[in-house]
């Protein structure tokens, strides 16, 4: 009988604060419109399914099963569905969390066709760990996420980074964004939008345009519209009360502009979303606390 025996060393390689913050899953309907947003974290995202378009700042470009994406923090991003392939991913919000590039890319990407059964594995164990919470889950959900990420630093060669680079991202665009997004079923005009951000509203409306592909009111009305889904598939108040809620200053106004925006009517969206073969968005977002 022959044995051997491999001792382990520490190496300090892998000496990282990075901390898992939630998992979450989406497989995406015709119901669903991605709107432009950014975290001041880290997003990993993984695709289990389908096929589609992630836009990352200013750049767009096709993703599909296996393909593993990493958004840096304060980088603008939202992403689309083919409707024949519907995507469906997982994506992990992460803290602390930084990788050396010598690339001027907001982000990092790779395919994971071959040599994918962890991968999948780690990402599956995520999904069921944070969703049934059992005990010690959130030690499971972390170790996995370190999992996650060394197989990324093995796969593109690629080191973690101690300290943030100077984001490239305008201040005065995240603080419109924020604004709209905390005061959407308010009464907001451009004159008022840029009051409040004490700008020029011709400056103002030109700069918001240029970088988010979109003016800062069309940008309102989406974020109203997003809201509009929700309450439709999740509350019982009339269209009027919906309307009004979010801000639109009449129901007839609320209707063109949801048809125009969704393809539907808002109370055939709200009848599309009581049957259950209908293909409509799925998001579940699962929190990881620290057990005590």
């Amino acid at each position: 009988m022959s044995s051997q025996r491999i001792n382990i060393i520490d190496d300090q390689f892998f000496d990282h604060k990075s901390q898992l913050m939630y998992v979450s899953y989406s497989k995406y309907g015709k119901d669903w419109k991605s709107l432009k947003h950014l975290h001041p974290f880290t997003e990993i995202f993984f695709v289990l399914n389908g096929k589609g378009k992630l836009t990352i700042e200013n750049e767009s470009f096709p993703i599909k099963k296996n393909d593993l994406i990493v958004v840096f923090p304060n980088v603008y991003h939202h992403e689309n569905s083919q409707d024949d392939e519907p995507l469906e991913y997982v994506v992990l919000g992460v803290n602390d969390l930084l990788f050396q590039i010598d690339h001027p890319l907001d982000y990092l990407y790779q395919n994971f066709d071959k040599d994918n059964q962890d991968i999948v594995y780690y990402f599956s164990q995520l999904l069921f760990e944070s969703k049934n919470k059992d005990i010690g889950y959130d030690t499971v959900c972390q170790k996995l996420l370190e999992l996650v990420i060394l197989k990324i630093i093995r796969k593109i060669n690629i080191q973690l980074q101690s300290k943030q680079k100077t984001s490239s991202i305008r201040r005065e665009i995240q603080m419109i964004c924020h604004y709209i997004d905390q005061n959407f079923a308010n009464d907001i005009t451009l004159e008022s939008l840029a009051h409040s951000m004490k700008m020029n509203k011709y400056y103002m409306a030109h700069e918001f345009k240029k970088y988010m592909n979109v003016s800062p009111i069309q940008y309102l009305i989406d974020r109203r519209i997003e809201e509009c889904q929700s309450l439709l598939k999740t509350s019982s108040l009339s269209i009027a009360e919906i309307s009004e809620a979010v801000g639109f200053s009449s129901q007839s106004y609320f209707s063109q502009i949801f048809k125009k925006t969704i393809g539907m009517t808002p109370l055939q969206y709200r009848q599309n979303s009581t049957h259950e073969d209908s293909p409509l968005h799925i998001e579940e977002k699962f929190i990881i606390e620290k057990v005590k």
